[in-house]
């Protein structure tokens, strides 16, 4: 079972449609990552994400892959990326 975590991202304004993309995209980047219940109010991106196959997965694990793909894909800037 993957463990997965709660993920908020905060920007400083973002289209909901396209970070739903953004999102969703995680999973297709990073083949050993999951993504779900992704949703977007305001200026907040939430959802969960954890490293398929991996049992030992921490919140860094998902932190570095997160801001490996915010540099790739500048869609939005990020104010503060947690992790729970």
């Amino acid at each position: 079972m993957t463990k997965m975590y709660s993920v908020t991202i905060e920007t400083t304004g973002v289209d909901a449609a396209e970070a739903k993309d953004w999102a969703n995209e995680l999973a297709n980047v990073y083949a050993d990552m999951a993504v779900s219940d992704v949703n977007v109010s305001g200026n907040k991106i939430s959802f969960k994400a954890g490293m398929t196959g991996m049992d030992d997965t921490e919140p860094d694990d998902i932190k570095m892959k997160l801001d490996e793909y915010v540099t790739m894909h500048e869609a939005f800037s990020v104010k503060k990326i947690d992790i729970r």
